[in-house]
């Protein structure tokens, strides 16, 4: 049978030196992405996910597979940092950026720049190429980022968390962007964040992610409708930003761990509701929901499930 996946990642594993000792913060994660396909990698603050997109740039070591089928992975991938107040060069106009990061030396022309600003629908093209950064809002500053990402003719593009900072219209603006591009385009999207609200307009499929590891995965509409594992739910009921009766929004209890101190068995269990003893003995494997083969759910060793 054919392999449909453009991205295939197995075991990966990103390790940073703490106290004389390699402590993984991306402990063996795998997972694989189509063509045109969305993937969203959801979880708190510090649980990995930027690490997983700066290991499939090259940006920081890592062991395990990333196999990028067909292409050179030097020249088929490109990025979206974080914050687009402080990505761009403040001294260079963004046409010049934008041209440094066409690939080919014969396309570093100014009816090319020209082009992708359109692509990325930045009004008047023409006379904001020789604009500075400092000109333009949050919202513009990140479609120039795009811009700049589709620039290098991407088969996949990474964007992480690139609507932070920027307010509710213009994140919306931005996410319907990069559908449009992930489908228009064909290109295969990995989009990390931590802000639910938007998973159901951007993502295919959802990897939720909790201290270095994916706890669960699938389809977007099982996991906001029909999650699984206890974090899962957890994570999804902030969604409803409700006050609770004393006017304050929901949170889930503690923090999560800094990997050199990753508790024993399931990382989640000091903060989970449903944990049973063997939860603080054994790390539980994934497991697959029913005839669902793409649906993941957390199962304890002795075949209890934990939702």
């Amino acid at each position: 049978m054919k392999n449909k996946f453009l991205l295939n990642i197995r075991s990966l594993t990103v390790s940073f030196p703490v106290k004389g000792d390699l402590v993984p913060v991306v402990d063996q994660v795998s997972f694989s992405i189509s063509r045109g396909e969305s993937v969203a990698v959801v979880g708190e603050s510090g649980c990995g996910k930027s690490q997983i997109a700066l290991a499939l740039m090259g940006l920081t070591s890592s062991s395990g597979t990333i196999n990028m089928k067909g292409q050179g992975l030097e020249v088929s991938k490109a990025m979206i940092f974080q914050e687009p107040m402080t990505a761009l060069n403040p001294v260079l106009t963004i046409g010049e950026q934008i041209r440094e990061a066409i690939p080919e030396k014969i396309n570093r022309n100014r009816k090319k720049v020209i082009e992708y600003l359109n692509q990325v629908k930045i009004g008047k093209p023409e006379e904001r190429y020789g604009s500075y950064p400092h000109e333009f809002s949050g919202g513009m500053r990140q479609r120039v980022l795009i811009a700049m990402a589709l620039a290098r003719k991407p088969v996949l593009l990474i964007a992480d968390e690139p609507t932070t900072a920027l307010d509710a219209v213009i994140r919306k603006d931005i996410i319907l962007l990069l559908k449009e591009l992930n489908k228009k385009e064909g290109l295969a999207l990995l989009f990390i964040t931590h802000d639910i609200s938007i998973l159901k307009i951007i993502a295919d499929r959802i990897l939720v992610m909790y201290a270095g590891h994916i706890v669960e995965s699938g389809p977007t509409d099982r996991i906001l409708h029909n999650c699984r594992h206890p974090y899962t739910k957890d994570l999804m009921a902030l969604a409803s930003l409700e006050k609770d009766e004393k006017g304050r929004f929901p949170a889930i209890p503690g923090s999560v761990p800094q990997p050199e101190n990753y508790p024993s068995g399931c990382p989640y269990h000091p903060r989970c509701k449903s944990a049973i003893d063997i939860c603080s003995r054994e790390f539980p494997a994934l497991k697959c929901a029913g005839l669902q083969k793409w649906s993941c759910i957390h199962l304890n060793s002795a075949g209890r499930t934990t939702n």
